[in-house]
């Protein structure tokens, strides 16, 4: 059966490329396993039919749909049914005003569409939030999914929001591999290793809290994590600045059998990855990305001269402004962030600004849980920090301040040196602000 015959035939090329891959996998392997979430499993069988109860909800045009992202396998039937009906699945926090959104859809058909729309998403620009348009090469070729160290019918288990591109993107390549996808609410590091047991699942994406939660519980999950290191075979760690202490990464390995990565991904772009084992501030492009770095006036700098990051992609446009034209043209493309590029090609990552644009439209609690983020990386980032906690208490004047417990690995540590250490990396946190302790709760 030929893919248009099930498409709408507003569906892009790339949508059509996806549909024939999940109508194959319904027909041919049905009873596979799709979707695990806390509540129900689902196969491809019933993946494909879940889809097609949604078609009659939307009309066949290429129509941006936002898609609430909770972590259950309603969210992909709903965009397999977006698909269906020749739209373009936009996955947005499940607490979104969808209101909000009106002024930001439109029907992307008006300007073009060399790049073959399948997923939309929203990105945090200065000035406010755009509509991206993702297309070009379709998820259904691995080139992205071998790089990340997905198998071919393999598991991979997602504790992170369906509304961040990468999550989301991640699931539909595992799914075009024939893989399962396991989705879970939130993490505990005991129901998150029983899930590894309980799915057998080989794959995993670990925020970096939620690594050093793990860790930390090391001693009291030692049954769990003999039993997960069986079938566990990569986990993928969200690039930071600073860079995520490579002893964590080396503990996470020596815990759970699991070769570790950090991926540097922006919206706008594949990305970049660490070498398993290796320094995981040194990041090499995926296969088909050119990274460069700018100066203010658009000049690429030279080695080790920090810059503005942009990348192009040898498959053409991954993603573009849905009010801009789309080119088969290969463009670079920045999502604001900072780093420095050496002779051999390989990124290091200096600054997010993604962060600080986020915080110029932010209300005040929401750039308090900004900063307390970056606080959180560089406290990671310290080789002397076991353990810590931060606490935001208002001051005199009303203003959120974060104060720190740190449970130290080292008797040197101080807390004006960890005051130089905060400051130095653009997380600034007085000394007085900062307690270190050698034991007891934080």
């Amino acid at each position: 059966m030929s893919s248009t015959s099930f498409a709408a035939a507003a569906a892009s090329t790339t949508v059509q490329d996806i549909l024939a891959r999940l109508r194959d996998l319904a027909v041919l392997d049905g009873d596979r396993l799709a979707v695990i979430d806390a509540h129900r499993v689902v196969t491809f069988a019933e993946l494909w039919h879940a889809g097609y109860e949604y078609v009659t909800q939307y009309r066949s045009d290429r129509t941006v749909r936002p898609v609430p992202a909770r972590p259950y396998a309603a969210t992909i039937t709903t965009a397999l049914g977006i698909w269906l009906a020749g739209g373009i699945p936009m996955p947005v926090p499940a607490a979104t005003r969808m209101t909000m959104l009106d002024p930001l859809v439109l029907q992307v058909d008006k300007i073009g569409h060399w790049c073959q729309p399948w997923r939309a998403h929203l990105h945090t620009e200065p000035g406010g939030q755009r509509l991206y348009v993702a297309g070009g090469e379709p998820p259904t070729n691995p080139r992205v999914g071998d790089a990340l160290g997905l198998a071919a019918g393999g598991t991979a288990l997602l504790c992170a929001p369906l509304s961040a591109a990468a999550v989301f993107d991640t699931a539909v390549r595992q799914l075009m591999l024939g893989g399962t996808v396991v989705l879970r609410p939130q993490f505990s590091p005991q129901d998150w290793l029983a899930t590894v047991v309980e799915t057998g699942a080989d794959w995993a994406v670990l925020a970096p809290g939620q690594m050093v939660g793990l860790i930390q519980q090391q001693e009291d999950l030692p049954g769990w994590l003999d039993v997960a290191v069986r079938t566990l075979h990569r986990i993928v760690v969200p690039a930071a600045v600073p860079a995520i202490n490579v002893g964590y990464l080396a503990a996470l390995t020596a815990h759970t059998g699991a070769a570790v990565t950090t991926w540097y991904h922006a919206p706008v772009y594949d990305g970049a990855l660490s070498t398993p084992g290796g320094d995981p501030a040194t990041l090499t492009p995926l296969p088909g990305v050119l990274l460069r770095t700018v100066d203010p006036a658009g000049q690429p700098t030279p080695p080790g001269m920090a810059g503005l990051i942009e990348a192009s992609s040898s498959s053409g446009a991954t993603a573009h402004r849905a009010d801009q034209p789309c080119t088969p043209a290969a463009q670079w493309r920045t999502s604001g962030d900072i780093g420095t590029i050496d002779g051999d090609g390989r990124l290091t990552l200096r600054r997010l600004d993604r962060a600080r644009h986020y915080r110029t439209s932010a209300g005040p609690a929401d750039t308090a849980k900004v900063r307390v983020a970056a606080l959180q990386q560089t406290l990671n980032a310290h080789p002397g920090v076991a353990s810590h906690a931060v606490h935001v208490v208002p001051d005199a004047g009303g203003v959120p301040r974060a104060h720190v417990r740190v449970r130290a690995s080292t008797a040197s540590l101080t807390s004006a040196a960890l005051a130089r250490h905060c400051a130095a990396l653009d997380t600034p946190c007085p000394a007085e602000h900062i307690t270190i302790t050698s034991s007891g709760e934080l």
